[in-house]
């Protein structure tokens, strides 16, 4: 029990960013096409109890049949919205979405328009907005893709789960994503920086958060479910 209260007081005295803040500063990266200086990132990063229902939501899904889970994360006039999940194979899963969105007269209320979000062409969400309160134009940025990794039991009977897999630093540094994340019985969150290469020399036996780090310039954050994610 000791031990428990002193991990927490430990992790909240990282000084750390919400999702909100961390998204408006590698928002403003990407759309002038750079990325982010590895001492320009926080050491922690505080997300949402939206965020980490979804990433429970994927891990029990892979947890019950050991297929991994895709999901990706936008933001929409500044709401979080998360897209539907993907479903693939035991050692990969890709995906495609289309995010578009209306603000229509309400056919009822008066000075308000109702908010029409759509997901790869179906209604995801409707949403009563005032009229003074709709944006001038409309924002939708693609943040980034999260996807699961199942678990493994040894002969031992311990269980483990595979760390970043070569495909996935492959599909991030095409991709020019900024950000990748992965859940395992944790989540983890990569971030390219101004340092990294466009490509990974490494096989994957050699990919670990020190490679990463070291060969790659990536930044790695790491958080248990429902606590800060922390700079590794």
């Amino acid at each position: 029990m000791f031990s428990f209260l002193k991990n927490i007081f430990a992790d909240n005295r990282i000084p750390s960013i919400s999702f909100l803040e961390f998204y408006k500063k590698i928002n403003r990266l990407k759309e002038d096409g750079l990325f982010p200086f590895e001492y320009n990132l926080p050491q922690a990063i505080s997300l949402p109890e939206s965020f980490w229902e979804e990433v429970v939501s994927i891990h029990k899904m892979t947890l019950k049949d050991g297929l991994e889970r895709e999901i990706s994360v936008f933001m929409v006039d500044g709401e979080l919205i998360f897209t539907s999940v993907i479903k693939g194979k035991e050692s990969s899963v890709t995906s495609n979405h289309n995010i578009s969105v209306k603000y229509v007269q309400h056919p009822t209320r008066k000075e308000y328009f109702r908010k029409e979000i759509y997901m790869d062409g179906s209604i995801y969400k409707r949403k009563d907005v005032y009229y003074k309160d709709a944006p001038k134009k409309v924002s939708i940025q693609y943040l980034f893709n999260l996807h699961t990794h199942p678990s493994h039991v040894l002969d031992s009977g311990e269980i483990y789960y595979s760390f970043a897999s070569k495909q996935d630093m492959v599909s991030q540094l095409q991709s020019k994503a900024i950000v990748s994340g992965l859940v395992t019985d944790k989540l983890w969150l990569f971030v390219r920086t101004n340092s990294s290469p466009d490509t990974i020399a490494m096989d994957e036996p050699q990919i670990s958060i020190d490679t990463l780090k070291a060969d790659m310039s990536m930044v790695i954050y790491c958080a248990e479910l429902f606590k800060k994610a922390i700079k590794q």
